[in-house]
């Protein structure tokens, strides 16, 4: 679904290229090559004075970046796009009025990516995305898990990591979460955790386990969290979700009996809700005042692609 934040990265992945380090050398200093910074898991963001509701990535060139950028970095390659390399770099190890500075980040700031992927298009967020996961992986995988206190190396621009003692190898990881409405009849089931902001409800959600599938575990999780036993699982689309690499994979799964049980533990209310009620929900006329997460999140993409087939 061309809606889905953080989905529709438009870069060639050329995965081909990452092991080639002569190729990395020569495409880091190319002319053509861009580049997207970073700064603490924020990327730095243009912002137009004239458009400023049109936020953009800021794109630089090696020659632009070379005022700021040091042997100790490496950037990370992200692929290409219209034969251009394109990469990611992160300065959190430099200093933020350093960096700030640089003339050619004028009119840009370091932000969230929570917070800024609303506003971009989505594929500028299936960019983010790539090079968030991968930094925030890279900054949590120092050490061999097998040899202790050995510290791991860096291959691939950042895709690898290996142990020179032992020869083992690491690479980026993937957590799936299934997100599932369960549905009797005209209506879908909701629920509230007790972290929630007041009055937000949305899909039931839960990790994949080790041994697992997809169905297996839509099914265990209605049933741990509000007690319902559900069956014709129909998967529906996934979503990136770089905080800090989770593959949220949505799904709707048929129930007989809508008699439920919250599990206290993690959900302490749920509702069944029909299309009507979702929609006074979307317009902002709840009786109830409740509400639902917003568009970038792939719960809200769920409910509405329910809606649209009901």
């Amino acid at each position: 679904m061309n809606s889905i934040t953080f989905a529709n990265n438009p870069i060639d992945r050329a995965s081909e290229f990452r092991s080639n380090v002569e190729w990395q050398q020569q495409a880091v200093t190319s002319e053509k090559s861009l580049f997207m910074i970073f700064f603490e898991d924020r990327p730095l963001i243009k912002i137009n004075s004239e458009r400023p509701n049109e936020p953009e990535i800021l794109w630089v060139s090696h020659q632009q970046l070379a005022l700021v950028l040091t042997n100790n970095i490496t950037p990370l390659f992200l692929g290409l796009k219209d034969e251009r390399p394109h990469f990611a770099v992160d300065l959190s190890n430099l200093n933020l009025e350093q960096i700030l500075s640089n003339p050619s980040f004028a009119h840009s700031k370091f932000i969230d990516a929570r917070s800024i992927a609303p506003s971009l298009d989505n594929p500028s967020t299936g960019i983010i995305a790539q090079a968030k996961s991968n930094f925030e992986w890279n900054k949590n995988n120092i050490y061999c898990s097998k040899c202790e206190g050995v510290k791991l190396s860096t291959k691939d621009t950042g895709y690898k990591k290996f142990c020179k003692q032992c020869g083992a190898e690491y690479f980026p990881r993937v957590d799936p979460v299934v997100i599932m409405l369960p549905c009797f009849e005209d209506k879908c089931l909701l629920g509230r955790q007790k972290g929630f902001p007041p009055g937000m409800f949305s899909a039931l959600a839960g990790f994949v386990e080790p041994g697992e599938t997809i169905e297996a575990a839509v099914i265990r999780e209605v049933n741990e969290e509000v007690g319902l036993n559900s069956r014709d699982v129909v998967y529906k689309f996934t979503q990136p979700w770089p905080f800090p690499s989770q593959l949220m994979i949505a799904c709707t799964a048929i129930v007989d009996d809508p008699t439920y049980k919250v599990d206290d533990e993690e959900i302490e209310e749920a509702i069944w809700l029909n299309k009507e009620d979702l929609t006074k929900i979307l317009i902002g006329k709840s009786e109830k005042k409740i509400w639902i997460p917003p568009p970038m999140a792939i719960a809200h993409q769920l409910i509405v692609d329910w809606m649209d087939n009901n």
